[in-house]
């Protein structure tokens, strides 16, 4: 069920849609890193404008999703070898049993 979502972005107030409540939940979420984010670029750089931080936090954010991905694909080779593994290692059990 499609709901409307009111969010604050850099002092903005922008009316979406979530298409159910965990995305509200990750949209609420989002919203409030990038505050915050755009908080901190601000103390740190008062002179920059606003569009300049903006890329801050779009930069800065997509690094991190970046570095996710990678972390996630590592982890599931090492899964994927694990599983690789463990089959191996049943077949080679000897039915002495």
């Amino acid at each position: 069920m499609e709901q409307k979502v009111n969010l604050v972005i850099a002092g903005r107030q922008f009316q979406l849609k979530a298409n159910t409540p965990e995305m509200e939940q990750s949209m609420r979420i989002a919203a409030e890193d990038i505050n915050k984010m755009l908080d901190r670029y601000t103390e740190k750089y008062p002179d920059k404008e606003l569009v300049e931080m903006l890329l801050f936090v779009t930069l800065t954010q997509a690094v991190s999703r970046i570095d996710v991905l990678k972390k996630l694909n590592e982890i599931t080779a090492e899964g994927a070898k694990l599983a690789g593994d463990l089959s191996e290692y049943l077949k080679n059990i000897e039915p002495d049993r």
